[in-house]
């Protein structure tokens, strides 16, 4: 493991967590929490203040300026990747239920790992294998920072909590708590139910039905499609509305983009 670039203070001790139960070490700084978290055992978790090298889905950049929360969160796998196929959706619904309890108003999930409140995107969420026996849960959530200042690129689609809370919130630290205990009972959740038994308390995270454009990868013969997203069926497919009243239902597999039109 490569030696990380910070200033890294002690570990948090597991008192500070009576509920959550995690060993969390943080970080003033880091190139990515990801990375730093793939050899730790399950139950641990690192946070960073800042990341120089965030990344979400599809190795896409992440930004990460001071004022939001960047964490990822080692939790036990059985082995079996089939099984936890849709477990990233556990997780979104996990930290957007955790979010409401704290305040933060309309809130909703985007498929398949975005936080949102209306149109802007607060949060991303990465759920990738670490070793042989965890998961790496990564989530990135703007607090009180302002990305857009970093990347001019995400000024009309990037949004904060601070903007969208009945409470003050100050930063990444109220949040730390809160958020590792919906990723634990978020996990509980999927190991007993697994993503079907899930789906009708998923579902109604998505908010309204908003119309969008899906790009199938180039292997496939599926055509473009446009329509409502209407959620997901118990395997895990995307169900697509279309104009003229028949639902599509897509394998995630095959879905190469998925975009909301205004």
């Amino acid at each position: 493991m490569e030696p990380v670039h910070a200033i890294a203070p002690p570990p948090i001790t597991l008192a500070a967590f009576p509920e959550a139960g995690w060993a969390v070490q943080r970080l003033e700084q880091a190139d990515s929490t990801q990375r730093i978290a793939a050899d730790l055992p399950a139950w641990a978790a690192v946070v960073a203040a800042h990341q120089t090298g965030g990344r979400g889905q599809r190795e896409r950049t992440f930004t990460s300026d001071v004022g939001g929360l960047y964490l990822t969160a080692v939790v036990p796998f059985d082995g079996n990747a089939a099984a936890w196929r849709g477990f990233a959706l556990a997780i979104g619904r996990g930290a957007l239920l955790a979010l409401t309890e704290l305040g933060v108003e309309d809130l909703r999930l985007r498929w398949p790992n975005d936080l949102m409140i209306g149109p802007r995107k607060v949060g991303g969420i990465l759920v990738e294998q670490g070793g042989p026996r965890t998961l790496l849960v990564g989530i990135g959530i703007n607090i009180t920072n302002r990305p857009w200042l970093e990347d001019h690129t995400l000024r009309y689609s990037a949004g904060r909590l601070l903007d969208h809370c009945d409470r003050a919130l100050t930063g990444p630290g109220q949040l730390i708590e809160p958020v590792l205990d919906g990723i634990r009972r978020a996990h509980e959740e999927f190991a007993a139910t697994r993503l079907a038994g899930l789906v009708p308390e998923l579902n109604p995270c998505w908010g309204p039905r908003r119309h969008v454009w899906l790009e199938a990868v180039a292997e496939t013969d599926l055509p473009e499609t446009e329509g409502a997203f209407a959620g997901i069926d118990a395997s895990g497919q995307v169900l697509i509305a279309r104009p003229d009243g028949s639902l599509a239902a897509i394998p995630e597999h095959h879905i190469q983009r998925l975009v909301e039109v205004e």
